[in-house]
């Protein structure tokens, strides 16, 4: 997954990571750091395949091949929250700063116009969950919240998304 690695290692990429971890000094829970990315990442991934999706998601999207979708799935999940730190110092939502940021640093790192605007939109939809999101967006929506393990932070009382978060085991099907 060589675009992957170009991607993660973008001077952009960790500039903004850089910048999540300063604006997530507080509060303590839900940090948007590089192993919540990854967490989302591989949650995703699995998702599509534990229900035989990635030739379906590979022909929908016209891409290249399995590679490619394993590469567009996972540069979606390393990016989803890059936005974050804008949103603690402004109040504008992550999700669609965070897709015009992917614009900008998607093609660094290889990838094409189509990709870029699958991965842009997953990331600009992955904040809440609606009938008419792409397959990507509610895959990375899914692979989000499965990537938390609330009921078990110990700053959840403190939370304000732990009392409107699904803790039921039918949140890890859809």
């Amino acid at each position: 997954m060589k675009r992957v690695e170009l991607l993660i290692n973008d001077s952009f990429y960790k500039e903004y990571m850089r910048r999540n971890r300063e604006e997530d000094l507080e509060p303590k829970f839900c940090q948007h750091d590089f192993q919540h990315h990854l967490d989302v990442a591989r949650i995703a991934y699995i998702l599509v395949l534990e229900h035989n999706d990635l030739n379906y998601f590979v022909k929908e999207n016209s891409l290249s091949g399995k590679l490619a979708g394993k590469e567009v799935i996972y540069a979606a999940g390393f990016l989803h929250d890059i936005g974050k730190w804008q949103e603690y110092q402004t109040g504008i939502d992550h999700a669609s700063f965070g897709a015009k940021l992917a614009r900008e640093i998607l093609p660094r790192a290889f990838f094409n116009a189509n990709e870029v605007e699958i991965i842009s939109r997953a990331v600009y939809e992955h904040r809440n969950i609606s009938k008419d999101m792409t397959f990507l967006g509610e895959r990375l929506h899914r692979a989000d919240n499965l990537s938390r393990a609330c009921a078990q932070c110990e700053y959840h009382a403190e939370c304000p998304k732990y009392k409107n978060k699904e803790l039921t085991i039918s949140s890890f099907e859809y």
